[in-house]
C-alpha cells in the first residue's frame, strides 16, 4: 500500500471512528450504589449497555435521597438524566403524575413483560397504567444474617421464633460477642421495627396496618409488644453503633465479631463479595414468625422525559438492557437480589436466595415494605418515631404506639 493510500485510510478510519462515537447511544445515569456488591451489580448494567454499543456517563450521589433531589433540579433546569436509580416510592410516583417520566408501555407490550414480572412488582411500577419504572432487582426487607461459625462454635442452631432468635442473641452476648450489628441509623433502626410488626402479625395483620391503615389494627396488643421487641434489640448492640453504615455492620457479622443483622437481602451481596458462601460461612432467615411474609424492596431505574434524539434512543436500549434475562441474573448473581423476572435461571442462586425465590412466588406471602406502602412523609414521621424510641430510653411504649397510630392515620 502507498504512502498516499495509508494515509487516506487511516483518515477515512478516524472519521468513522468520529462517527461512530458522535452516533453512540448515550445514557447519563443518576445511582448511588457504592457498597462492593452494588458497585458490582452497577457494573453488570453498564457493560452489558457498553457491549450494546452504548456510552454510559455515570453520575453518582451519596444515596437515594439525594439521587432524587438531583434529578428532581435537573429535571426543573432542563437537562434531565437519562435514568435515575430509585424505588417506586412516593417520589416516582409524584415524577410519574406531572408526566416528567417516559412509560415503557409499547416495549412491555412487545416483550411480554407483564407476563414475567411478580404482580406485586408490576403493580408497584404501574402509574396510571403506565408502566413508568424498570426493576433490576428484588429484594426482601425482613431478612436477618448470621455468622455460621459462630453459631457453630456455640452450638446454636438457626432460629424458628423470635424467643429461639433472642435466645441465640443472649448465649452470644453472654461469650463476648455483639448479638446483633446494627448500624445506628434511622433508616437502619425503623427496619428492625418493622421486622418484629411483621414477625409478630404475619402477612395479614401487615397489610391491615400499612396498606390499609385500619385503625382497628392500630389497636392490636401485637404493636406494642413489637415496640417492646425493638427496644430489647438496643440491648444487644455494640457502643460503636451509633452512625456505622450498614456494610460495616455486615462486615461484623463476615469476620465473626457479630452474630446476626437485620438488613435487607442487598447484604448478602457483601457476603458473597467477601467470598463467603451461604450455608457454609453465613445463614439467613426471614424474620421468624407463624406466618412467613417477604416484604419486597424493588430497585428501579425510572427515565425522565428526554428531548434529545440520541438519549432517547440511548433510554430504550438500557431498558432492553435491564431486562435481558441474562442480565438479571448477573446483577441477582452480585447484587444479593432475586430477579424481577420469572424465566430468569434461578437453579444456581445459593440457599438464601431460593428461600426469596420461593416466598416472593406465595401471593398471600409477598407484601409491600412499608417503605414502598407508605406516603414519604409518612415514611419519615415513623422513621423519626423509631429513633426517639430506640435513643429514648424514658418514652412509653403505649407513647410510642399512640404515636405511630396517629402518623398511620394521617391524610
Amino acid at each position: 500500500m502507498t504512502l498516499r493510500h495509508l494515509t487516506s485510510s487511516v483518515a477515512f478510519l478516524g472519521l468513522f471512528a468520529a462517527s461512530t462515537s458522535a452516533f453512540a447511544q448515550t445514557v447519563d445515569v443518576l445511582q448511588y450504589w457504592t457498597s462492593a456488591s452494588e458497585s458490582k451489580a452497577m457494573n453488570a448494567i453498564a457493560d452489558a449497555y457498553k457491549a450494546r454499543g452504548g456510552k454510559w456517563i455515570d453520575s453518582p450521589a451519596a444515596d437515594f435521597d439525594s439521587a432524587v433531589a438531583a434529578a428532581t433540579s435537573r429535571i426543573a433546569g432542563g437537562e434531565p438524566p437519562s435514568a435515575v436509580l430509585m424505588t417506586p416510592s412516593a417520589a416516582m410516583r409524584d415524577l410519574a403524575t406531572s408526566g416528567q417520566l417516559r412509560n415503557f408501555d409499547d416495549l412491555a407490550a412487545a416483550g411480554g413483560w407483564q407476563k414475567v414480572m411478580p404482580p406485586i412488582v408490576w403493580n408497584k411500577l404501574s402509574v396510571d397504567n403506565h408502566l413508568v419504572g424498570l426493576p433490576v432487582g428484588i429484594h426482601a426487607d425482613n431478612w436477618i444474617w448470621y455468622s455460621k461459625p459462630l453459631f457453630d462454635k456455640l452450638a446454636l442452631g438457626e432460629p424458628k421464633n423470635l424467643d429461639e432468635m433472642f435466645a441465640a442473641a443472649d448465649k452470644l452476648k453472654e461469650a463476648g460477642y455483639t448479638a446483633f450489628a446494627v448500624g445506628g441509623e434511622p433508616w437502619q433502626e425503623v427496619s428492625i421495627l418493622t421486622d418484629m410488626i411483621i414477625a409478630l402479625g404475619g402477612p395479614e395483620y401487615w397489610n391491615q396496618l400499612f396498606i390499609k391503615r385500619d385503625p382497628e389494627a392500630m389497636k392490636s396488643p401485637i404493636l406494642s409488644k413489637a415496640f417492646e421487641l425493638y427496644r430489647k434489640v438496643s440491648t444487644y448492640t455494640d457502643p460503636a453503633s451509633p452512625g456505622r453504615s450498614w456494610n460495616d455492620s455486615t462486615n461484623l457479622v463476615i469476620t465473626g465479631k457479630a452474630g446476626m443483622q437485620f438488613m435487607g437481602d442487598w447484604a448478602r451481596g457483601e457476603f458473597l463479595a467477601a467470598g463467603q458462601v451461604a450455608g457454609k460461612d453465613f445463614g439467613c432467615f426471614l424474620a421468624p414468625g407463624e406466618k412467613p411474609a417477604y416484604a419486597v424492596i424493588v430497585d428501579i431505574f425510572a427515565f425522565p422525559v428526554n428531548t434529545d434524539a440520541d438519549r432517547i434512543k440511548g433510554q430504550t436500549m438500557l431498558a432492553e438492557t435491564i431486562m435481558d434475562p441474562k442480565v438479571e441474573a448477573k446483577i441477582a448473581a452480585v447484587k444479593g437480589s432475586v430477579p424481577s423476572r420469572s424465566d430468569v435461571d434461578t437453579s444456581t442462586l445459593d440457599a438464601c436466595a431460593a428461600k426469596g425465590v420461593k416466598l416472593l412466588g406465595d401471593p398471600a406471602a409477598a407484601v409491600s415494605a412499608s417503605y414502598d406502602a407508605l406516603p414519604g412523609d409518612l415514611n419519615g414521621q415513623m422513621t423519626d418515631l423509631a429513633t426517639q424510641f430506640w435513643t429514648d430510653p424514658s418514652m412509653s411504649t403505649q407513647a410510642a404506639v399512640d404515636a405511630l397510630s396517629k402518623i398511620l392515620q394521617s391524610k
